[in-house]
C-alpha cells in the first residue's frame, strides 16, 4: 500500500515510524523501538526490530503462538513530488483472506491520516522538495492520532498493562537492584590516606634532627 502526503520525512517518520504510530499500522505498543530489540505489543504480537533507518525504513519481524510461521511488515517514507510517499509492506501473510484483511486495515489507516495541513513543500523541477526543517520556528507538529484511535490505544494498554517478558513487566515484579560500589577501591583509598607521602616523611625526619 502507498500514499503520498503532501509533508516531510520527519513528519511521517513521527507519525508512522515512531512507537506511538505502530498503533495505525501494527497496533498499540508502549515501549520505544530499538533495532535488534524485542518488545510486545498488548494483544500477545512479539515484535522484532529487524531494520531502523529514521526517517526511511522500518522492518518488523511479527510472531504469534497460533500463527505457523513469523510474518514481516516493513515501512518505507520515499520522497515524492508532493512531499513523501508513506509505503507499506507485508510477508509470510498465510493465506489471500489475511491479505485482504491487511489491504483493508491499512487502506483505512492511510487514506484516514490528515496530514496535508503538515510543514510546508517547495516542489521544484530542478531538484529534490524543499522542505521546512523540522526545528524551525512557526514548523507544525506531526498529525495528531486520528479521532478515537489515540484513545483506543490507550485503553487497550490500560485494559492488558506491560505486556509479558517486556521489561516493564519485569520491572513490575522484581525490585531494582542497588548497585554498590567496588570495595576494592575503597580499601586502595583508605591505605592511600594512611600511608604518609615520601615529602611529608622528609620533613619530619628534619624535624627530629
Amino acid at each position: 500500500m502507498r500514499r503520498s502526503f503532501a509533508v516531510g520525512s520527519e513528519m511521517a517518520w513521527a507519525a508512522w515510524g515512531e512507537a506511538s504510530g505502530l498503533v495505525r499500522w501494527v497496533g498499540a505498543c508502549a515501549h520505544a523501538l530499538t533495532e535488534g530489540e524485542q518488545v510486545a505489543l498488548v494483544d500477545g504480537t512479539r515484535i522484532q526490530v529487524v531494520r531502523q533507518v529514521p526517517p526511511k525504513q522500518l522492518r518488523l519481524r511479527l510472531e504469534r503462538d497460533e500463527w505457523p510461521r513469523a510474518r514481516t511488515v516493513q515501512l518505507r517514507v520515499l520522497p515524492s513530488v508532493h512531499g513523501v510517499t508513506v509505503a507499506l509492506h507485508a510477508e509470510g501473510l498465510p493465506d489471500a483472506d489475511a491479505r485482504e484483511e491487511l489491504l483493508a486495515r491499512w487502506t483505512r489507516a492511510l487514506e484516514s491520516w490528515n496530514a496535508f495541513s503538515g510543514r510546508t513543500v517547495e516542489v521544484t523541477r530542478e531538484g529534490a522538495p524543499k522542505r521546512e526543517p523540522a526545528g524551525k520556528k512557526g514548523a507544525k507538529k506531526p498529525p495528531a492520532l486520528e479521532q478515537g484511535l489515540a484513545e483506543q490505544g490507550a485503553a487497550l494498554l490500560k485494559k492488558h498493562g506491560p505486556a509479558r517478558g517486556t521489561k516493564k513487566a519485569v520491572a513490575a515484579k522484581q525490585p531494582r537492584a542497588v548497585k554498590k560500589a567496588p570495595v576494592a577501591k575503597k580499601v586502595v583509598a583508605a591505605k592511600k590516606a594512611a600511608t604518609p607521602s615520601r615529602a611529608g616523611r622528609r620533613k619530619t625526619s628534619g624535624r627530629t634532627k
